[in-house]
């Protein structure tokens, strides 16, 4: 299996960044083709009733898997939810006839080792807007959508946070499972370990207090901010437009990695159904909110530690 364009395509999306690190994807390689499936063993149900970002999380392991595959010069047909009888089969990838590199996916490809999680303070810095523009086209290339908020809106953000926050905070339940996941104990492979949660603890005990805090910051910053926060959202709220959303996620992130963006996701804002609601209502969308992604000047010194990786031989299949 080590030459074959399939197998590797499918041990490279591992990279892929997804909830809590659960790492959702399997996938089932046949010859010449491979099928992405929703893995449920490895959704929160709790957090992630809908498998909403677990699938998300499954597009960016598709748009992995397709980014490797252009980089090395081989075409392929994508048929996403193939199925209407089986919900979890997401992708059905068909190999193609050998093609010319894609140079721009061989510079997405390179940055795949070197993506992180961004979990320092915002640094002093500005973030030159530009930058923030060019992550959006990479997002809208994939059939989804990234909002730059004004600092009105990230107010407004803080209030869906906390509504969220409370939400959850109540449920003895969902307190285990995110334990479970986030901190000292986690599944083997995968999992956000202690030395990986954000410096601002406010992050994920008290987000709306963050939020807020950003949002005066980007008042008193006027032009030139060290920080802004994005909304990933798709068109439709189903499992093909949450897939596009995580393939949206993918090439944003391999984009801001390019251009030394840091990006820090922030899940808990939209895992209640209400604050996905008050988000939709307060900024006036036709588009259904997944994600709030946090931009910031990337850092050029060491790279932070990596977080566990499952073994490909615990999400490939090989018939």
């Amino acid at each position: 299996m080590a030459t074959d364009p399939l197998a590797q395509a499918a041990v490279f999306s591992g990279q892929a960044p997804s909830l809590h690190n659960s790492q959702p994807w399997h996938w089932v390689h046949a010859g010449e083709t491979l099928d992405l499936r929703l893995e449920p063993r490895r959704v929160l149900p709790i957090t992630d009733p809908d498998a909403r970002l677990a699938v998300l999380s499954c597009g960016a392991a598709l748009h992995h898997a397709r980014v490797h595959l252009a980089a090395t010069g081989r075409a392929i047909e994508v048929n996403r939810m193939p199925d209407d009888d089986d919900p979890d089969l997401l992708a059905h990838i068909v190999l193609g006839a050998e093609a010319p590199v894609d140079h721009d996916a061989a510079r997405l490809e390179k940055q795949a080792s070197r993506r992180r999680t961004d979990r320092r303070a915002p640094p002093g810095s500005p973030l030159d807007r530009h930058l923030v523009r060019t992550i959006q086209q990479a997002v809208i290339g994939q059939g989804a959508g990234l909002a730059v908020l004004l600092p009105s809106q990230v107010f407004a953000l803080a209030e869906a946070a906390e509504a969220a926050r409370n939400v959850e905070a109540e449920d003895p339940g969902w307190q285990v499972e995110v334990a479970g996941w986030v901190g000292s104990h986690h599944p083997e492979g995968t999992g956000i370990p202690s030395s990986a949660l954000p410096d601002d603890p406010y992050l994920l005990t008290a987000p709306a207090r963050a939020l807020r805090r950003a949002g005066a910051e980007l008042i008193t910053e006027t032009h030139h901010h060290a920080a802004y926060f994005t909304v990933l959202y798709s068109a439709d709220d189903d499992r093909f437009g949450w897939l596009l959303a995580g393939e949206g996620l993918s090439a944003g992130w391999l984009t801001a990695a390019v251009l030394r963006v840091g990006v820090l996701p922030l899940s808990i804002v939209t895992e209640v159904a209400r604050s996905r609601d008050t988000i939709r209502r307060l900024l006036d969308w036709d588009g259904y909110p997944h994600l709030v992604l946090r931009l910031t000047t990337g850092t050029t010194g060491d790279l932070p530690p990596a977080t566990p990786r499952l073994r490909s031989t615990d999400y490939i299949t090989y018939l």
